[in-house]
């Protein structure tokens, strides 16, 4: 009989569940009393000593239970990403020297309201990003490509120093639910709609005060100075 995983049931609180877009809930509320009505049965069955019937129904239950949960973790997963309907502005970053090499980076979120720091070592910052793409009918219903910022983190110029010296990265989404991404990966006959999935990033120069602006399309990411400090940090790279 198949089981839910307890590392699944511990991610799927009340509170998530109705984050979730309604059409997943009443999928999910549907697949689930159709399951507990067969377990009805099946109790039904067992009392009338009619063990086949009620194995059955059992065996049914719990698969669209299993399935209810599934989808759900599933769904949990997919929130973490954001839609790419045409170029965004999905982050903005400003940076700070603190001493050589090392910089305070303030990552702004592409609507402004989230922020978070990071102390980043080197001479470059890099951001990585998550995108998958849909097959139709998928994306012609409608359901636009998706990406999560994944990391951010420190490169040094030359090569050697980025050989030895210490680097820096840090984590930018948190992974909920069934990771849609390592499923596609192993098992690509389980998501047959998902078209491609690739990494996309974008690198510059740090600089004291160098504001960056980085957008994506269904191309990838790209990175663009805002200010003097930022267009002056990439006119003498090299």
């Amino acid at each position: 009989m198949p089981e839910i995983s307890p590392e699944i049931i511990s991610i799927i609180s009340l509170e998530t569940i109705l984050q979730l877009p309604l059409a997943v809930n009443v999928i999910a509320i549907l697949i689930v009393l159709t399951g507990l009505l067969l377990a009805v049965k099946s109790l039904s069955r067992l009392r009338q000593k009619r063990l086949l019937s009620a194995g059955i129904y059992c065996s049914f239950s719990s698969v669209l239970l299993v399935l209810a949960v599934a989808l759900i973790a599933l769904s949990m997963n997919l929130y973490t990403y954001h839609r790419i309907s045409h170029e965004q502005d999905v982050a903005e970053i400003v940076f700070k020297q603190l001493r050589s090499q090392h910089y305070l980076a303030t990552v702004y979120s592409g609507d402004g309201y989230q922020k978070a720091e990071y102390i980043i070592k080197g001479d470059e910052w890099q951001l990585d990003a998550r995108i998958i793409k849909w097959k139709p009918p998928i994306y012609l219903a409608g359901l636009d490509s998706l990406y999560r910022l994944e990391r951010i983190s420190g490169r040094y110029r030359d090569v050697e120093e980025e050989k030895t010296e210490s680097r820096t990265v840090y984590s930018l989404s948190e992974n909920r639910g069934l990771d849609i991404w390592s499923i596609t990966k192993n098992h690509p006959s389980w998501l047959p709609w998902v078209d491609a999935y690739y990494g996309s990033a974008t690198y510059l120069p740090m600089n004291d005060g160098a504001r960056f602006k980085i957008t994506l399309s269904q191309t990838g990411l790209l990175a663009r100075p805002v200010n003097e400090a930022g267009k002056e940090s990439i006119q003498f790279w090299d």
